[in-house]
């Protein structure tokens, strides 16, 4: 019996319809491999190169593994872990800046992205280190958490990494960052705020006390040609929108707040002055370091008050953004 064509159509089309519900779609590619470990996952580490000064050697680091070195050299272990996992986020995105290049010279550590010099990149030590002097394993097991919870997490403001500065006590208010370092345009997340409390931290306040001719034979060594009278003759003549020292007067002398700072090696340039007698200076700093971007001991206060880490970055760093990297 030869059959039309229109039969045999007819023929086909329940077994075709029979094999759509027996054969099984074919799954798509994101979920061809639901058993791989996590860090595959995740995509390609990032690595960096980082000169270490104290060793003269310049080597190629996994990012976060570099991290945990820096957050333990930067932050004591005893803070708040939502403190440490804001340092952890402001350490990578710094480390990340200095990678693309948009902040810092390599010039100076030999062509590293990064150094191990506080003084010019971000401190850091290794686990033997920190474990001989520092602290103990349940420490740095505490800051591995920190890092690892912020894993890729950075701090962008208009989708470029920012400048993520940093310091230890901001005396409970921080810098802008034009009154420290000369720059010729303001910048939008390094303005002055207000933060809580940090009295109670050691690095708060400091009473060094000079004779009137430590103070002049100091500044003698950066201008020679000053003049000073017998007794004390010194006075703060201008103040930055923080409080912070802008200029001060010694002798004939008038000099920034910084370089007064820098010359006598004080904390900060939070500074007030006192004068026991004729012949005595008793200067008194409040908070330690530059004074711009998140204060550590700021970011520990604000932790023990609930903040989460997303929100004491945002409290520091004015109109950012917390996401995570594209890789």
């Amino acid at each position: 019996m030869r059959l039309k064509a229109e039969d045999i159509v007819l023929l086909i089309l329940p077994l075709a319809l029979l094999l759509l519900f027996l054969i099984r779609p074919k799954a798509p590619d994101t979920e061809k491999h639901p058993d791989l470990p996590e860090t595959e996952r995740r995509g390609p580490e990032i690595t960096l190169t980082v000169y270490n000064p104290g060793k003269s050697l310049i080597t190629e680091e996994k990012l976060e593994d570099y991290l945990v070195g820096v957050v333990a050299a930067e932050m004591p272990p005893s803070f708040e872990l939502e403190a440490l996992k804001a340092q952890a986020v402001a350490a990578r995105t710094y480390a990340l800046g200095r990678v693309e290049g948009y902040y810092g010279s390599t010039e100076s550590h030999f062509g590293a992205d990064i150094c191990t010099d506080p003084g010019h990149c971000q401190a850091w030590i290794s686990r033997e280190r920190f474990l001989e002097v520092y602290g103990s394993e349940e420490d740095w097991d505490k800051i591995e958490q920190a890092v690892e919870e912020t894993r890729n997490v950075v701090v962008t403001y208009g989708g470029i990494l920012i400048n993520p500065l940093y310091h230890s006590n901001s005396g409970g208010i921080t810098e802008d960052a034009q009154e420290v370092w000369a720059i010729s345009e303001s910048v939008p997340y390094l303005q002055s705020v207000t933060g809580p409390d940090e009295s109670s931290y050691p690095d708060y306040e400091k009473i060094q006390l000079y004779s009137w001719d430590e103070i002049v034979k100091k500044v003698k060594t950066r201008y020679p040609q000053a003049k000073f009278p017998e007794k004390v003759d010194m006075a703060i003549e201008a103040y930055t929108v923080s409080g912070r020292v802008d200029t001060i007067r010694i002798g004939s002398v008038s000099m920034p707040g910084t370089e007064f700072r820098e010359l006598f090696g004080l904390r900060s340039t939070n500074i007030s002055l006192n004068f026991p007698s004729p012949e005595s200076v008793e200067i008194t700093t409040i908070g330690y370091g530059h004074g711009v971007g998140m204060s550590q001991c700021g970011a520990d206060a604000l932790a023990r008050e609930g903040y989460s880490y997303e929100d004491i970055l945002k409290h520091y760093y004015l109109g950012v953004e917390v996401e995570e990297i594209m890789q």
